[in-house]
């Protein structure tokens, strides 16, 4: 019945003027030179280097001499009584709505709402509005233990690991290696690190093909309503809820939506554009191509009425790279539009243009980026190496603790006053590793459809690097656990992609 419905409503669309009328432009695009598609298919397997490791070797050890430890545990466990009666229930309920909802259900959803399930928590159950998400990552934990216990299943390991470990432990001495105050250096610490860890949780759950669509589908929406619900704020004039503007400026407000920053929203809808774009060109079902161009459009929209300047150029950088890797030629077409858009909207001009003036210059250059940006490599110059100390300064952690008197706007440069050239050549160099293996990952999948999506990830994850030159971006948990998560979701494309080739050619 279900299927029906939507066979008739796909058909009511596909027969509708709006959707010929659709259809008859992309006929016409897809023939112009500009909008000729230059999809991107370079396809090179190598074998991934972290297996020829020693610490892989070793870990693969540990690994098989505690299954020696676990398998007695798992055959006694699937002979007891207790198991008996967990499959007598199953076969109950299997069948019902109930079962089907939790038979499909996987952690690694929650972690897609993560931005609303820290809105609800920090409204409703603010008892554990500060450690709801070390719970919820302990709970990650957990659950990967019992599965490796109870089904057998192993650690994914992935050429990033290294890396990350590595910065991790890099981190961690420079915070031991010079803290005047151990307790920020810990809190510090944390605020950097701890949502990095998401990437090797994310690649654990997203196992399997449905599990990695369902992820995709949900970001998209979820990001989706957080840029609708900007548009609409900024439709209504919803207060602002700091100083966002210019004394000079004529902006009313500034969409922010559930997350309570613009910038920290602009970010998200930075990161998410791309890929609600490469997801409408790969997808075939028409009702899912319209819920993801839609989507892409209230994430524009909300984007535009951040009027965040920097979140503007990282999108526009992001789009730029991902059309390189899809159509390369849509480029120019996209950035005319974009610029008439710009010249067009007069508030948008004044926003961009005041960039250009003196008025702005002197405004930066008294209390603004420049000013502060000067103030930070003044004091970085007091101890070069390793910074004044992790946490003490341009952050959250050192406003909290009246360490500094105002907010960096540069996440890296923070990062470099707090932990000095050790600190911040070691984050640079993990972004820098990252990306390239990504680019590893994307050349070594098959599936021209993963690629294009996984090209669109890439991109979104370029442009939230570029945004944190001019914001202290990963200062907002919610986008450091997203920004590691899809690149969870990029490395699991791969694996996937791995999976399904080999079983093929088997």
């Amino acid at each position: 019945m279900k299927a029906n419905i939507l066979t008739s409503f796909e058909r009511k669309i596909s027969e509708s003027f709006f959707y010929k009328c659709i259809v008859a432009i992309c006929i016409w695009a897809s023939k112009a030179f500009f909008f000729r598609p230059k999809v991107y298919e370079h396809y090179s397997v190598r074998h991934e280097y972290i297996y020829d490791t020693w610490i892989y070797r070793v870990l693969c050890k540990i690994s098989d001499s505690l299954e020696k430890i676990i398998k007695p545990i798992r055959d006694g466990f699937y002979k007891s009584y207790t198991f008996q009666m967990i499959h007598t229930i199953n076969n109950v309920i299997k069948g019902s709505y109930i079962y089907k909802l939790i038979s499909k259900f996987n952690l690694i959803y929650l972690l897609v709402f993560y931005v609303y399930l820290d809105e609800f928590i920090r409204s409703y159950v603010g008892i554990i509005a500060g450690t709801w998400d070390e719970l919820l990552m302990i709970t990650f934990v957990l659950w990967l233990i019992m599965r490796r216990i109870f089904f057998d299943k192993r650690y994914i390991f992935s050429n990033i690991d290294i890396p990350l470990a590595a910065f991790v432990m890099i981190y961690t001495s420079i915070m031991f290696i010079y803290s005047p105050d151990l307790a920020i250096g810990i809190e510090g610490l944390r605020a950097v690190v701890q949502y990095m860890f998401w990437f090797f949780l994310a690649l654990q759950f997203i196992d399997s093909e449905e599990i990695l669509e369902r992820v995709l589908v949900l970001f998209v929406i979820s990001v989706g309503l957080l840029g609708l619900h900007g548009t609409y704020q900024y439709v209504t004039g919803a207060e602002m809820l700091g100083n966002w503007v210019d004394s000079t400026e004529t902006i009313s407000t500034r969409a922010y939506s559930i997350i309570g920053g613009p910038n920290a929203l602009a970010s998200v809808l930075v990161l998410n554009i791309p890929i609600a774009l490469g997801l409408f060109i790969v997808e075939t079902n028409l009702i899912k191509k319209i819920l993801f161009i839609v989507a892409c459009l209230f994430m524009g929209t909300g984007l535009i009425f951040t009027f965040s300047r920097g979140a503007w150029v990282a999108a526009f950088i992001a789009i730029a790279i991902f059309l390189i890797f899809v159509a390369w030629t849509m480029i120019v077409p996209i950035f005319v539009v974009l610029l008439g858009m710009v010249v067009a909207i007069e508030t948008l001009w004044a926003r961009i243009s005041m960039l250009f003036t003196k008025e702005y210059m002197a405004k930066a250059s008294d209390g603004g980026r420049i000013y502060r940006w000067s103030y930070a490599i003044e004091k970085w110059s007091e101890s070069k190496l390793f910074g004044l100390g992790v946490g003490r300064f341009g952050g959250a952690v050192a406003t909290n603790n009246k360490l500094s008197p105002f907010y960096m706007d540069n996440y890296y440069l923070k990062t470099m006053t707090e932990s000095g050239i050790a600190g911040v050549v070691s984050f640079i160099l993990l972004q820098l590793t990252t990306m390239y293996h990504l680019l590893f990952y994307i050349r070594g999948t098959k599936d021209k459809r993963y690629r294009i999506i996984m090209a669109s990830i890439f991109s979104g994850l370029i442009g939230v690097l570029i945004h944190n030159g001019v914001e202290n971006i990963f200062e907002s948990p919610f986008i450091v656990v997203y920004f590691w998560a899809f690149v969870g979701v990029l490395v699991a494309m791969y694996k996937i992609d791995r999976k399904r080739v080999l079983a093929n050619e088997d």
